[in-house]
């Protein structure tokens, strides 16, 4: 089980498997923090979805 803050909010909420579209059950804000559990897989916050080329 995850726990996930709203970051518009603040409600605090657990859930037992992560959907795509997960949002806060109270304000259905898509934009939440992971506060306990294991982290989600993928990229990044940081990570870039693009190369860019060298110049020479």
């Amino acid at each position: 089980m995850k726990k996930f803050k709203c970051l518009h909010c603040g409600h605090v909420f657990e859930v037992e498997s992560i959907s795509p579209g997960l949002k806060c059950p109270k304000c259905l804000n898509r934009f939440v923090e992971l506060v306990e559990g294991e982290p989600i897989k993928g990229k990044s916050w940081s990570s870039k979805s693009f190369s860019v080329p060298k110049i020479k």
